[in-house]
């Protein structure tokens, strides 16, 4: 009897012992869930920062090869490919590591300091002569987050559940020489784009100004009153809609509302008080087509496209049709009531002419290919001495 008791005893307290050690875990993450990598080589290595306000563990995966490599150069590495991440170390010391991406701003908390731990134990090396080697996993840690379990060798575990970076999505930009429908006038200029979800669709207009600084909203009333194709609507500071209507195709607001960014990153101004200087580049995006880097952060990603100057409105042509539409490989395009040679032209929806030939348009129906178009809308005008016509032409 004796035995059995002492033995269950035995198991109990060992019991007790996982049960601590386990609550007392530090946290992990999967090489295979890291989203952004750093670095190039077969070997690779995972830093992860656990902030205490919020509660907040950011995981980036780093690649390097043969040479040794330590967890300084790592960590400079990350913070020179991503410009939300930063960190304070006159010396061997850290003294605080930050995130910021314009929603999230993290940073060291008070009467904090950083510890780290690599493979779930606590680092006796300074950060600048650790060395790293295939398969680390390097953990930076504030105090105010982490459960002490050895509080005389300061040994701390960071509970939080590791989260992987989301990557940065590059903005798409537009050079402003590239720019070919300008409004305003004076020596300083910006581009203003929009990016619509239904077509994947995104337009830029220049603007040029003389002052040191203009409102966003006079810059979008401007580009209004000249070019009847844009008008947006707004409810005080908030946007309802922006739209761009022209030879029947209507684009306009396809998700819940819309974001904008100033030169590649988040506005924080409502569009009535956001201040507008030399070179910036504003764009609008509905959040349908965004791609969501951090919470209520989004960049649109599709190529931007200069609006053309062409602001005339064509009317569809009864005299033109076309079999298939939509077309994938041709559409075969018939012409009624004209006679003799005429020119076709293809064109996209931003005035892009993406192919031209003359015809007889008393001949057979003409075969326009279209297996090397992207999918979306297309215009096909057909031009005589006389008159000019225009159909829509849908490739999928």
């Amino acid at each position: 009897m004796r035995k059995n008791f002492t033995l269950l005893f035995l198991m109990g307290i060992f019991s007790l012992f996982c049960v601590n050690a386990q609550a007392q875990q530090d946290s992990t993450i999967d090489p295979a869930d890291i989203r952004f990598w750093i670095g190039e080589g077969e070997n690779q290595a995972i830093l992860a920062v656990n902030w205490a306000e919020p509660d907040t563990c950011l995981a980036w995966g780093f690649r390097f090869g043969s040479d040794p490599t330590t967890v300084k150069e790592m960590m400079a590495a990350i913070a020179d490919a991503d410009y939300r991440f930063s960190f304070d170390a006159p010396a061997s010391f850290v003294n605080d590591i930050k995130f910021n991406d314009g929603f999230l701003d993290l940073g060291i908390t008070e009467y904090g300091y950083f510890m780290y731990n690599v493979n779930g134990e606590m680092s006796m090396e300074y950060y600048d002569t650790k060395i790293i080697v295939d398969g680390d996993l390097v953990k930076w840690g504030d105090t105010n987050c982490g459960t002490i379990i050895d509080p005389e060798n300061w040994v701390y575990v960071w509970e939080a559940p590791v989260v992987p970076v989301y990557p940065l999505a590059e903005e798409a930009m537009i050079d402003s020489e590239e720019i070919v429908y300008w409004v305003g006038e004076g020596d300083h200029a910006m581009v203003f784009a929009v990016n619509w979800a239904d077509p994947d669709t995104c337009l830029a207009w220049g603007y040029r100004f003389s002052s040191d600084e203009v409102i966003l909203k006079e810059v979008m009333d401007a580009i209004a009153e000249k070019d009847s194709r844009f008008a947006y609507s707004a409810d005080g500071s908030f946007l309802t809609d922006i739209t761009f209507d022209v030879n029947g195709i209507h684009l306009g607001l396809v998700g819940m509302y819309w974001m904008y960014n100033l030169n590649g990153s988040m506005a924080w101004y409502g569009f009535d008080e956001q201040p507008i200087q030399d070179g910036d580049f504003v764009k609008w995006g509905d959040e349908s087509c965004g791609t969501e880097i951090a919470p209520w952060t989004l960049v649109w990603e599709t190529p931007v496209t200069p609006v053309s100057n062409n602001t005339s409105v064509i009317e569809n042509a009864t005299t033109l049709s076309l079999y298939p539409n939509p077309a994938s490989a041709f559409s075969m395009l018939s012409i009624d009531k004209m006679s003799g040679n005429a020119m076709v032209t293809v064109s996209d929806l931003q005035g892009r002419i993406l192919n031209s030939f003359a015809v007889n348009t008393t001949a057979d129906p003409v075969r326009i290919e279209t297996a090397n178009y992207v999918p979306g809308l297309y215009f096909v005008t057909v031009e005589d001495a006389n008159s000019r016509q225009t159909v829509k032409l849908s490739v999928k």
